[in-house]
């Protein structure tokens, strides 16, 4: 497995976040979890990638205590993508540069400024690459964010609303190279999505949550009118397309 997580607990003050959180990612593997606002989707990434310190249980990314390990070896083994970017006076080619830092020991080098053109190239950036980030839009910075993390060249890449900022086309370019990344890498990802049916199409699997808690993990079975009347009270009914399952509102 790439992660392993068992009886994950977290609270902010008094109030409990996450309550006994276990599951598991295989390489290869996109999962994405689901469920309303506020419900701890951000946090539970969050602890995942030690920004935040569960009050209870173990995180494991390669079988390695992600408590227990050095900050520039939490950011080799994870890239993390959060849902809002800072701004500051770099061009976008030094701001995806500094996913590097992990690797770099003295000087840049010849490898780290190909990884870095040979992603930009990749997600179509090439117009961006030489702008400044601080003039930038919400998508475009996405985007950034994005590629700054594949060329960290982690092992688990994590994603909160990734595609939240991004148009239809974007949205749907980001989120396929997402999934060629994980596949031909042997890498695993774990995101945060609001759209189920944009989830459907890039997922392998899901997590759905509920009053803090894992109320049903799974693959694409498990998105069930009952499931979602139950996660997020709406009545929905699912169609079958020829591009698989869609979840549809029930007016």
């Amino acid at each position: 497995m790439i992660l392993t997580i068992n009886g994950v607990e977290f609270q902010y003050n008094s109030r409990k976040v996450l309550e006994d959180i276990s599951f598991a990612v295989r390489p290869n593997e996109v999962l994405t979890i689901l469920g309303p606002n506020g419900v701890g989707k951000t946090t539970l990434l969050k602890c995942i990638n030690r920004i935040h310190h569960p009050k209870a249980g173990s995180i494991l990314v390669e079988n390695e205590d992600i408590m227990k390990v050095s900050l520039p070896e939490v950011a080799k083994k994870v890239g993390y993508v959060p849902q809002h970017c800072e701004k500051g006076r770099l061009t976008a080619y030094d701001a995806i540069l500094l996913g590097r830092r992990p690797h770099i020991t003295w000087n840049t080098s010849e490898k780290d400024l190909k990884m870095v053109e040979a992603v930009i190239r990749r997600l179509h950036m090439q117009d961006l690459a030489m702008r400044y980030i601080d003039e930038m839009s919400g998508g475009e910075l996405q985007k950034i964010s994005i590629a700054r993390a594949i060329v960290q060249e982690p092992k688990l890449l994590l994603l909160d609303e990734p595609t939240s900022s991004l148009d239809l086309k974007n949205q749907q370019e980001i989120l396929r190279i997402v999934c060629e990344v994980v596949r031909t890498h042997k890498v695993s990802a774990v995101m945060t999505m609001h759209d189920i049916n944009t989830a459907l199409r890039f997922s392998d699997r899901f997590l759905l949550l509920k009053d803090n808690v894992i109320f049903a993990t799974g693959g694409p079975e498990i998105i069930t009118p009952e499931t979602i009347y139950e996660v997020y009270d709406v009545e929905v009914e699912v169609e079958m397309l020829k591009s698989g399952p869609v979840v549809v509102p029930i007016c």
